[in-house]
């Protein structure tokens, strides 16, 4: 039964055993990118308040164990890796990729067979590793056949210091776009027009303002659409839990809109690991210049790119600088800064029993009631929708 703290529309708090907890945990989760793990090697990672130890076996193979040793607790990811097992570094403990402890210093020969530490299933696809940490049998792991081949995918990922949730609705709140993302270069006219005088006033994107948008839950989780002042339609998809569909902007003629796959994973509850995948349609020469492209997400010198967003994030919420070209440069027409202010802005969790939602809030509605629907599923151990990607479905931004 549910404790007196925990409600169905808490969606912030996914430690052990929480309804929103229990619920992200029904799915298959990245927990690290794939270029990152080299072979023998360990990392330590943490998942909705968990600590956990990613390392890649010598035969290429990713494993996911508990996060400490069963003997004194020290952090696994400082051993050693060796074979497929991995090895405290404290004592010499030593365990397989089950979890099972094969091997101990001085102890009596039957003491290892006794010790076992947690172990989780891992799937490894579209350059990010995925694990499941739920009860029983783990579903089918996501697929995307139409990323498989012919295509660049690139996998990133960044750690933000706020509630995933927050991220989770404003992936789908439409009418922030037309507003805090006015002048970035979501909009195709952003580079050739005056940035505008730091007062919401200025350049305006091409299609205008969102004037009307609505959601249908799919069998996947729901489709919803935005319709511009001049009529025009982008259609988006958000696939339950946690995970986005959208089209992102060109960054030259050759390669054209791409698509874009985001997971908001909790980290811990004040903290979060939003993983990307940037999909564009080239192939052959075409492809090779897309991957030389300065702006190619592999080009990006992301770690210092991302902790310089953080920094002036939150020079612009202290009130030391204000989000204009004049006070930040050229990050202001940053779509990851205008994000970082406009949602930790909110604060590290969001109050949403002080909201006032509106007609502009239906698609966020729609994402809390499937999920609050869900979650009270699990609570009377009944079973969840068994919801499932279709396969390509044809995301289009509204400028065609």
């Amino acid at each position: 039964m549910l404790s007196e703290t925990e409600r169905y529309d808490d969606f912030a708090h996914t430690g052990p055993g929480t309804p929103a907890g229990r619920f992200l945990r029904s799915f298959w989760q990245p927990v690290g990118l794939s270029d990152e793990l080299k072979s023998g090697r360990a990392l330590p990672i943490q998942v909705m308040g968990e600590e956990f130890t990613l390392y890649r076996g010598e035969s290429g193979t990713p494993h996911v164990v508990a996060g400490r040793c069963a003997h004194r607790g020290t952090q696994l990811s400082i051993g050693w890796v060796e074979g497929e097992c991995i090895r405290c570094f404290y004592h010499g403990w030593k365990y397989d990729e089950k979890g099972q402890c094969v091997e101990q210093a001085v102890e009596a020969p039957n003491f290892a067979s006794k010790v076992r530490i947690p172990s989780y299933p891992v799937y490894e696809y579209l350059g990010l590793i995925f694990a499941y940490f739920g009860e029983g049998e783990p579903p089918a792991p996501p697929r995307y056949p139409e990323y498989e081949s012919d295509v660049v995918v690139d996998a990133v990922m960044q750690r933000v210091p706020y509630n995933f949730f927050q991220n989770m609705e404003n992936s789908v709140d439409t009418l922030h776009v037309s507003w805090v993302h006015r002048h970035s270069n979501f909009f195709a006219d952003s580079r050739l027009s005056d940035f505008g005088n730091g007062k919401g006033e200025g350049a305006a994107s091409i299609e205008g303002i969102v004037k009307e948008c609505s959601a249908e839950e799919t069998d996947y989780g729901f489709v919803f659409y935005d319709v511009f002042e001049n009529g025009k339609v982008k259609t988006s998809f958000f696939e339950i839990p946690n995970t986005l569909h959208i089209k992102v902007y060109p960054i030259d003629a050759e390669s054209g809109w791409r698509d874009f796959v985001a997971w908001k994973v909790p980290a811990d509850d004040q903290s979060y690991n939003n993983f990307n995948l940037t999909i564009a349609y080239v192939q052959g020469e075409a492809a090779e210049r897309y991957r030389a492209h300065p702006q190619h997400p592999r080009n990006q010198k992301r770690k210092a790119a991302w902790e310089e967003i953080v920094r002036l994030g939150e020079d612009i919420l202290a009130g030391r600088r204000r989000l204009t070209l004049e006070d930040c440069g050229e990050l202001a027409r940053s779509v990851n800064l205008q994000d970082y202010v406009a949602q930790k802005g909110q604060g590290l969790i969001a109050n949403r029993e002080r909201e006032r939602l509106g007609q502009s809030d239906k698609i966020v509605i729609m994402l809390r009631k499937l999920w609050s629907r869900e979650m009270a599923k699990l609570e009377a151990g009944e079973p969840l929708k068994k919801w499932c990607w279709p396969g390509y479905l044809e995301i289009t931004t509204g400028l065609d």
